[in-house]
């Protein structure tokens, strides 16, 4: 077994997983120079379809992103590739556990960035800012000199963030650089120092190598991210307030990276509260009060049969979506591509 591999193992270890059961979920992301990128994406097609590893990895010329799950058994053999592969040394990895298969396919796609800023000229793996850890993210945060800035998206910003952090209200990534320029430009005065975190790193980390590029001199960047901190900073100790989105089937995790109280609505993807699904906009896979009134007749039938294939699948025991909300699903992300892109 290889120290990845064995890495994964103490990780769940440490969650109190029992070494027989459930799916491994593996985030991971490096920026590194990959200029056969494109051969890479059939051999990891292969690789992730023989071993029942669902999810997606994005490949492109600055790096791998990525979140996919499998059996462990599965996932160790992902790592082990992963591993052989010299150039990924240094991946950031972070592991949770599912009871079940996060998600319903795999899938390696080919990508201009990793992670969609819109600036494919700001190469971290050439320049970025400086990581800190998460045991001493807090004295960073703390220092009245240093802006903290949340680099993610508002729906995922809604449901959790740290205490004080500057919230860009962004709808995508690609947003971001106009509200950076913005602050760089010290319109109500320029900050000192900024410290940034997302989900698991790789925003920030492109968002740090992005404020250097307008001129900021101290820039940091939280490593591992948000679900790093929840691991590794003790309850009692955190800054973290509220559950942190994530991007799959879990919808969000609480402090000890166990889902938490969200569920999502399969109409606009928003995180719900349990209140919110008492609302009386809430329309199971069809609406809920974010997005009610905002589509179309069209599209809330075709949102309402993919509902009713999901019940008759449920019904059935089926471990897999009907193929009407599969289709459903497919028109939903190209929609969801065209709008803004992913990230």
């Amino acid at each position: 077994m290889t120290r990845l591999a064995d890495d994964m193992n103490e990780a769940l270890r440490r969650l109190g997983v029992d070494n027989r059961s459930g799916y491994v979920i593996t985030a991971l992301y490096k920026f590194v120079d990959l200029a056969d990128y494109r051969a890479l994406q059939p051999r990891l097609q292969t690789l992730c379809d023989a071993h029942d590893i669902h999810g997606t990895l994005l490949l492109a010329e600055e790096g791998i992103n990525g979140t996919v799950c499998g059996p462990r058994h599965g996932m160790a053999a992902f790592l082990d590739w992963v591993e052989a592969d010299g150039r990924f040394n240094g991946l950031s990895l972070k592991f949770s556990a599912s009871p079940e298969q996060a998600f319903l396919r795999m899938k390696v796609r080919l990508k201009r960035e990793i992670v969609t800023m819109g600036r494919p000229e700001i190469r971290p793996a050439q320049a970025t800012g400086t990581y800190v850890e998460p045991a001493e993210w807090n004295a960073l945060i703390d220092d009245p000199d240093v802006m903290v800035i949340d680099t993610r998206n508002r729906y995922e910003t809604a449901i959790g963030s740290f205490a004080g952090a500057v919230d860009p209200q962004t709808d995508s990534f690609r947003e971001f650089p106009a509200w950076a320029e913005n602050l760089a430009s010290g319109e109500g005065g320029r900050p000192k120092k900024l410290a940034m975190f997302c989900t698991g790193g790789i925003r920030c980390e492109k968002a740090s190598a992005l404020m250097q590029d307008f001129g900021f001199e101290e820039v940091y960047h939280l490593k591992g991210g948000i679900l790093r901190y929840l691991e590794d900073v003790p309850r009692e100790d955190s800054r973290w307030q509220g559950e942190c989105f994530v991007f799959d089937n879990r919808v969000a995790v609480d402090h000890e990276l166990k889902p938490g109280r969200h569920a999502m609505c399969h109409a606009c993807r928003m995180p719900l509260a349990p209140e919110d699904l008492e609302h009386q906009d809430y329309t199971p896979g069809v609406s809920c009060h974010h997005c009610h009134g905002a589509t179309d007749a069209e599209r809330r039938q075709r949102f309402a049969e993919r509902q009713r294939q999901i019940e008759i699948a449920r019904q059935r025991g089926g471990a897999h979506l009907g193929a009407a909300a599969r289709n459903e699903l497919e028109t939903r992300r190209r929609d969801r591509r065209e709008g803004q892109q992913e990230d």
